[in-house]
């Protein structure tokens, strides 16, 4: 059975530390979570400089952070002693677990940052695994190439071939790029929920037009057909549903709403691991890259 669009939400406004600005299509009031995904944060700005884009230390638990970049260049930190560039087309993936502290940065003036944050909610039985981090560089994710479309394997499968990401529960996440106009049909999970969020152009699903920050939650079935002009950019997502109980407060996944309450009171309380790597950039900084990581 071929899938169709049960209803489409655009993305809503928001803001970053910074006055950075975000397209959040996750969760909504219409729809917490696709899978295991609970959120969803698309950036796409010129002219990004450090004062822009600062988020300084924040905890987590209970869910994984990845970050997707399709252009533009970000600097992680987090409580495990990790400090390093992400760089386009390389998937981060953290894994928060029972805690960690992150922050998220640029460390130079960039021309362009486009791009997208997810959370996955982990499943109960996972929730408090030790937390972890990793850098997926962009020549290790399959890349699958299918009548004018450009498909990246994020996470999951996709005609034999297989993401290296690791995660606790079955997910798909495939970024989709159209080279030239196309006509698609792709084999999915018939187990996944699954949504659309497009990044760039738009793209024809059964009839309905979804457009630039536009997420398109779909019916049931086992494919997936699209039609898009060249330059149309989206992401394909979701995976098995995400159980009961799951509770979405504030930074955390838990299992009550209590549970999620304590752990913000340990934080304003400095019970979450610091990130000493942490240091603020201004657009003053002068140096290059490995300049910058010797001072951290």
């Amino acid at each position: 059975m071929i899938r169709t669009v049960e209803f489409i939400l655009t993305a809503s406004e928001s803001y970053l530390p910074g006055d950075f600005v975000v397209y959040r299509a996750l969760p909504r009031r219409e729809l917490r979570r696709v899978g295991g995904f609970v959120f969803l944060d698309h950036f796409d700005q010129q002219d990004v400089t450090p004062e822009l884009f600062d988020v300084p230390p924040h905890p987590h638990i209970g869910l994984q952070t990845v970050t997707y970049l399709f252009e533009g260049e970000a600097f992680h930190t987090d409580s495990l002693e990790n400090a390093l560039s992400i760089k386009a087309g390389d998937v981060n993936w953290m894994t928060a677990g029972r805690g960690i502290t992150h922050a998220e940065q640029v460390a130079t003036t960039q021309p362009r940052m486009h791009g997208l944050q997810s959370w996955v909610g982990l499943p109960h039985e996972k929730r408090k695994v030790e937390p972890a981090f990793d850098n997926y560089p962009a020549d290790s994710l399959p890349k699958i190439a299918i009548d004018g479309v450009s498909v990246t394997v994020i996470a999951g499968e996709l005609h034999g071939r297989v993401s290296p990401v690791t995660t606790f529960q079955e997910l798909s996440y495939f970024d989709i790029s159209v080279t030239h106009t196309a006509a698609v049909e792709l084999p999915v999970n018939a187990e996944h929920e699954l949504a659309i969020y497009v990044t760039e152009g738009s793209v024809e699903v059964g009839g309905d037009e979804i457009t630039l920050h536009d997420l398109a939650k779909l019916t049931p079935g086992d494919k997936f057909a699209f039609a898009a002009e060249a330059g149309t950019r989206f992401v394909l997502f979701g995976g098995e549903p995400l159980p009961e109980p799951t509770v979405i407060y504030w930074n955390f996944i838990t299992d009550t709403v209590g549970e999620a309450k304590q752990a913000a009171i340990d934080w304003q309380d400095g019970k979450f691991p610091p990130v000493d790597k942490y240091r603020k950039f201004t657009s003053a900084d002068v140096g290059d890259e490995a300049e910058r990581m010797q001072l951290l």
